[in-house]
């Protein structure tokens, strides 16, 4: 059949062949205009949900906007600056943590050897200053320097700290006398820049 020619058809079964070539042409046509448009709906659908939820989001956002001023004017009140070191330049910043720790140290019975300041390091608002210090201390003015550091105002951070004996390895100390040691210590604060 497949190498009769269409003309050798009975006319039924020609019908039959024009009619189903017919409806094949007319399904190519609709799929042809059905598909494109299906396809752009269904893009449109998809923006205008994701507008639709983008939108309700930024309006509860926007919802919680009384909420956050609130606590920013909370924040504002309670006077954060006192935190951080002086603003104004690197020295005057390093010179305030350098007195901060030589009374810190002092206090707490421990003796100051050097104490020198490296230059700061801006990181965006804030510039970062640490300190440099060694001094000699027992276990007890130890522990007291590093909780007077630690409940400090401005706010100082140990960032290294290095402790040394200076004594030999079959020593015994006096009953309640303790050996001194050697502290190096890396102390960091911050402070603002640009505000």
């Amino acid at each position: 059949m497949s190498s009769m020619p269409f003309a050798t058809l009975p006319p039924e079964r020609r019908r039959a062949v024009a009619v189903g070539l017919l409806l094949l042409v007319v399904v190519a046509i609709v799929l042809a205009i059905a598909i494109p448009v299906w396809t752009l709906h269904r893009h449109y659908d998809a923006a205008l949900a994701d507008s639709t939820s983008r939108y309700d989001r930024f309006r509860r956002i926007a919802g919680t906007r009384p909420l956050v001023a609130k606590e920013l004017d909370a924040m504002r009140a309670k006077d954060t600056r006192r935190f951080f070191l002086r603003s104004g330049g690197a020295a005057l910043s390093a010179a305030e943590a350098q007195e901060a720790l030589r009374g810190l140290i002092e206090q707490s019975g421990g003796r100051l050897i050097t104490m020198n300041a490296p230059t700061g390091k801006d990181e965006g608002r804030y510039r970062q200053i640490t300190v440099n210090v060694q001094l000699t201390a027992n276990v007890f003015a130890l522990r007291k320097i590093l909780g007077a550091i630690e409940n400090h105002v401005p706010f100082l951070f140990v960032d290294s700290l290095q402790v040394r004996t200076q004594v030999p390895p079959n020593f015994h100390p006096q009953p309640g006398q303790e050996p001194e040691m050697f502290v190096m210590l890396d102390v960091s604060g911050y402070a603002l820049t640009g505000s």
